[in-house]
């Protein structure tokens, strides 16, 4: 009997621990995008933009970025994180209907490193490379546009982790210039 009772309280010592694990993860809670013009021979500072404007007929010039905000909810700081994202163009053939759009395979994956999230705090980190230039060129003369660029991007998960907080997508339109 001592020792079923002592299975059981051990069980439910282990379940609240992982309980707790999974609520204090670390998690990806926003992605907003900024975008630096250039103007002549300066560049303007980064601002924030909900959509972009880029043609493959266009060489684009402008820097882009996505700001991507952790949250560490734990009393302990977080370290090491590996961060995966991956970049997707939505495209449409030349002179169908914009409902006709579908989304292309990765175009690029990449691994960003976070060293370390303080505890109970949030963290902002910058993904700057989207190679979006060099796919605009490939599809010039391709018959298809762009209309739009999604960004995945995933906490590489470690035990007890929740995917629906460790996973986060943003989409920007891509319009005409």
């Amino acid at each position: 009997m001592k020792t079923a009772c002592l299975s059981a309280l051990l069980a439910g010592a282990a379940l609240l621990g992982g309980v707790s694990a999974a609520s204090a993860q670390t998690e990806v809670s926003n992605i907003g995008w900024e975008l630096s013009s250039l103007a002549g021979k300066t560049r303007a500072p980064f601002a924030p933009v909900t959509e972009l404007r880029a043609s493959p007929d266009i060489n684009f010039t402008d820097n882009l970025r996505a700001i991507i905000t952790l949250h560490n909810p734990a009393a302990k700081p977080v370290e090491g994180l590996v961060l995966r994202y991956a970049l997707t163009l939505r495209l449409l053939k030349n002179g169908d209907a914009p409902e006709k759009a579908f989304w292309g395979v990765p175009f690029y994956v990449e691994e960003l490193r976070v060293t370390k999230i303080g505890p109970k705090a949030e963290r902002q980190t910058k993904v700057i490379h989207f190679d979006l230039p060099g796919q605009l060129r490939q599809l010039r003369s391709s018959g298809f546009v762009p209309t739009a660029m999604k960004l995945e991007i995933m906490v590489c998960p470690r035990q007890g982790d929740e995917p629906a907080a460790i996973m986060r997508s943003a989409v920007i339109e891509i319009l005409k210039p």
